[in-house]
């Protein structure tokens, strides 16, 4: 084999090695809040309550005594998800995976399917706020 060869497939052979470990350290950035936060002044019991009441804590969803984790029908209750980060794990950074952004947009889910630009944006400012209650 000739010289040449022998370097070119050793640098095809060092680059394959090294392909697997390239995009490991890669991280998406965390999403801007939207300029609403700026201005909005939000909160579980202004808007965030609502919001839930009416996509996650529905019949079969996160209530009290349901097969999902979590009870959000009170600040209280759900606070332990938010102390987590699960909350804004499963709502924000998984908003466009079908199967596990909340809501979810199962075919058996009975309620939304997701939340709408105007929601996400509010409950998007609430965790930038640090999730107040009041």
């Amino acid at each position: 084999m000739s010289k040449n060869i022998l370097l070119g497939c050793l640098f095809i052979l060092i680059g394959l090695l090294l392909l697997p470990t390239a995009c490991t350290t890669d991280k998406l950035p965390e999403p801007e809040p939207p300029e609403l936060c700026d201005t909005l002044k939000v909160s579980y019991n202004l808007q965030i309550k609502d919001i839930i009441d009416t996509n996650c804590a529905i019949p079969g969803c996160h209530r009290q005594g349901t097969q999902a984790p979590g009870n959000y029908t009170s600040y209280n209750s759900l606070e332990p998800f938010l102390t987590e980060r699960e909350f804004k794990r499963f709502v924000v950074d998984f908003r466009n995976d079908p199967d596990i952004g909340m809501p979810p947009n199962w075919p058996t889910n009975p309620g939304p399917k997701d939340l709408t630009q105007e929601e996400f944006d509010i409950v998007s400012c609430w965790i930038e706020a640090g999730y107040p209650e009041e």
